[in-house]
């Protein structure tokens, strides 16, 4: 723990009114005894532990512990630590408390929190309050945290930063929730749809941790994205990227970023891609690109579109493409370089899923690709969790046919046994077929088949629609 504070000297007086209580303890207390209670006894690095932990778990602390007692306030105002977050968060902000805070902060980083409420009736005046009080210290800088604040607020204050020094910064957010999930009915309307913020994070050398939601559909207009650790490019940013710049930008991304270990990136949900698209998502083959480094991958994009970028890439350290809430579906088009190569050699869970169209008739593009189902699995010697999602590949059979000819769930129980018997490969441990809610019954596993797996793994077999997908 970073202890840069110097504890504040107690008087002579006090440590020996101390000295006379201790030594009194099997008499009654006196009034001179009562005045100093045990926990002004407590050490300047204890005292830190303690509010540095208490702190961590309630921000108000840092206030109460100043009005305990005079020592204690000593103690406080002498750990800049303890002063160095501000959240500016309330529709009309306590400056005098800001600017206090600002001053006890000394030279320790700054965690900044801007959100909507203060720009709610007087954006402009209180964006200039704001940029007045927080641009002087720029280069202390540790996290600036930007949630939902309107563009053009957002514009005009990041404009203020532009490639000028932020030594410090590490972490950068500029959030905003998908419409029905924002805390107010106030609009975020992008009135700068041109603006461009590509030098943005310049002088900021030490940056690894990235959140950018800003909508636009000029892939120029954003930040330079390097060196970083985890970024996430969130909802609405991309509005109407057609599948091959889209999965350019994922790969000029992995370029840039050779240390990168998680990225999540958003297409525009709004925007349905059409059979053209998908088309070209289907058709895309783009030279292998290898990145070391990544370890969770979510692309939130149509399975065709998810499919091609995954194709295209050898990933050696992948465990999850996935976020903590939903599991990415690929299509069986990713099997072949999965099998070839090797190319997701850690990955723990992976969910492969067939497409219907509106008349829920399989596409015959995937059948090519059967083959490989199997080994693709196999070459998986990390996986867990395995599950096949609305798939019909072989004539109304709504299950996987991994060998093109007969029924499944005879290959799916050799797949589950091999994996159990064969060394260097983990045994399956969750295992989930969800066929379509469309197929008829004797399409689906029956009770019989389903006990079998039950031994084994823990099984799951609903209706697609009706079940999650499995945490993992």
């Amino acid at each position: 723990m970073h202890m840069s504070s110097q504890a504040p000297k107690q008087t002579a007086s006090k440590r020996k009114m101390g000295a006379d209580a201790a030594s009194s303890q099997n008499e009654p207390p006196s009034d001179a005894s009562t005045g100093l209670a045990p926990i002004d006894h407590i050490s300047f690095d204890i005292f830190q532990v303690i509010i540095t932990m208490c702190q961590k778990e309630q921000s108000s602390t840092r206030f109460t512990v100043t009005h305990v007692c005079r020592h204690w306030r000593e103690y406080a105002l002498a750990m800049p630590l303890l002063w160095n977050s501000l959240h500016i968060n309330e529709r009309v902000p306590c400056w005098e408390m800001l600017e206090a805070m600002l001053q006890r902060s000394g030279q320790a980083p700054l965690d900044i929190y801007i959100g909507q409420p203060p720009f709610v009736k007087s954006a402009l005046p209180h964006l200039r309050k704001i940029m007045r009080m927080i641009i002087p210290h720029l280069e202390r800088w540790r996290t600036l945290h930007l949630s939902e604040v309107p563009y053009k607020v957002r514009r005009i204050l990041l404009d203020q930063i532009t490639a000028k020094p932020a030594p410090r910064l590490e972490h950068f957010a500029v959030s905003q929730n998908p419409p029905w999930d924002r805390p107010t009915r106030f609009k975020l309307k992008n009135s700068c749809p041109n603006w461009r913020a590509k030098n943005i994070f310049a002088g900021s050398p030490n940056l690894t941790d990235v959140e950018w939601t800003n909508s636009t559909s000029d892939l120029n207009a954003l930040p330079t994205f390097s060196n970083l650790l985890t970024l996430t490019i969130g909802y609405g940013t991309l509005s109407y990227i057609s599948p091959r710049p889209f999965i350019q930008l994922i790969r000029q991304i992995l370029l840039d970023s050779p240390s990168l270990e998680k990225l999540t990136i958003w297409n525009h949900p709004i925007h349905k891609w059409d059979k053209n698209d998908e088309r070209e998502g289907r058709k895309l083959q783009l030279p292998a690109l290898t990145h070391r480094s990544l370890q969770t991958l979510f692309i939130e994009g149509s399975d065709s579109i998810r499919s091609a970028a995954i194709r295209s890439l050898i990933l050696p350290k992948l465990r999850a493409l996935s976020t903590g809430y939903d599991v990415d579906r690929i299509d069986p088009s990713c099997c072949d370089i999965i099998a070839q190569e090797n190319s997701l050699p850690e990955l723990r869970l992976v969910s492969i899923s067939g497409f219907l169209d509106r008349e829920f008739k399989i596409s015959e593009a995937f059948r090519p690709h059967m083959p490989f189902v199997r080994p693709a699995i196999q070459n998986l010697a990390n996986l867990r969790v395995l599950t096949f999602q609305v798939i019909d590949f072989d004539d109304g059979r709504w299950l996987p046919d991994l060998d093109c000819i007969g029924f499944t769930i005879p290959s799916i129980r050799l797949l589950v046994e091999t994996r159990i018997q064969r060394d260097g490969i983990h045994p399956l441990e969750l295992l989930c077929i969800h066929p379509s809610y469309f197929a008829p019954p004797e399409y689906t596993v029956n009770e019989e088949e389903a006990a079998w797996f039950s031994k084994y793994l823990i099984f799951k077999h609903e209706y697609y629609g009706l079940d999650n997908e499995p945490d993992a």
